[in-house]
């Protein structure tokens, strides 16, 4: 698997903006299907609508409510994990509080995501436990600017 550039995740992020009101909730579905006790890697790797992208580095997350933005001071750095054009992976130090988020990917200016908790895995870093979150990419939010 080639890592893929900066560009090229930023690109992804794109075409998940652009396509994002046609997805359908694929997942959900082969879930109630397959059941939770099924580990067949093969297929798991299969029922992704979109190829996963190495895409370990550093950005920024904020808890989500669903209604209100957080704040700048909300916002957390955290080590990120694959991309894809409908998810995103990063790693926390503990389990999550809430199931929603709001990414904020690049550098400045940072493009806006809101994410959807799919799955937690608890996972060892450094020798420490972690847990590394996956999601689903809801929408691209554009922050309103100053008239």
């Amino acid at each position: 698997m080639n890592k893929p550039n900066q560009l090229e995740c930023f690109q992804l992020l794109e075409e998940f903006a652009d396509e994002a009101s046609q997805t359908l909730d694929v997942e959900a579905s082969l879930d109630a299907l397959l059941g939770d006790d099924f580990d067949d890697v093969e297929v798991m790797r299969e029922r992704r609508r979109s190829p996963r992208h190495p895409f370990q580095t550093t950005q920024m997350y904020a808890e989500y409510d669903g209604e209100n933005l957080p704040p700048t001071a909300r916002f957390r750095h955290a080590k990120f994990y694959d991309i894809s054009s409908t998810g995103i992976s990063f790693m926390l130090p503990s389990k999550p509080t809430h199931a929603r988020f709001i990414l904020a990917i690049g550098i400045a200016p940072f493009r806006f995501f809101e994410a959807e908790l799919v799955h937690v895995r608890e996972m060892q870093c450094d020798g420490t436990v972690c847990y590394q979150l996956g999601c689903r990419l809801v929408r691209r939010i554009t922050p309103n600017k100053p008239a």
